[in-house]
């Protein structure tokens, strides 16, 4: 599944669009989440190769979600070195209980500040937020969130 805006395409591997369908939070489930692995093809490509899934250790509710960064970090570090370095850390992903859902304040804050303190390979982070019909695909680079759609191509 390809996204993209003005300049970037950014395209999600089969098994991410899986996990994605697997936790779309219906009924009276709870947010669920996790991180996103990938790497750059080019300047302009982003391919999602990797999605965690929620771990016992996270903790949500019905509209909220906080993953526990010891276990994201080891799904980082062991896909890192299983690809010699190929593989990234390259965003967050999370659930909303919404049709069409759009970042909240509290998302916008979450991926500034991952942006910021966390370590990164890139000039960006992605963040996926999964609805019931649709999903929220934008990138923060610094600077502001930036909405990818989905192409039709």
């Amino acid at each position: 599944m390809t996204y993209s805006n003005d300049d970037k395409n950014v395209i999600f591997e089969e098994s991410c669009i899986n996990i994605f369908k697997h936790y779309t939070q219906t009924g009276k489930k709870f947010e669920k989440g996790g991180i996103l692995l990938g790497r750059c093809t080019d300047e302009n490509t982003v391919v999602i190769e990797k999605a965690s899934i929620p771990t016992l250790f996270d903790r949500s509710s019905r509209y909220n979600f906080q993953r526990d960064k010891r276990s994201a970090q080891i799904f980082i570090d062991y896909e890192f070195i299983a690809s010699q370095g190929k593989t990234i850390y390259i965003g967050e992903w999370h659930t909303h209980p919404e049709d069409l859902p759009t970042p909240s304040t509290t998302d916008v804050q979450m991926i500034k500040r991952q942006f910021k303190k966390n370590k990164i390979n890139e000039t960006f982070l992605f963040m996926v937020i999964v609805g019931r019909k649709k999903n929220y695909v934008g990138y923060y680079d610094g600077k502001k969130l930036i909405e990818f759609h989905l192409s039709t191509e």
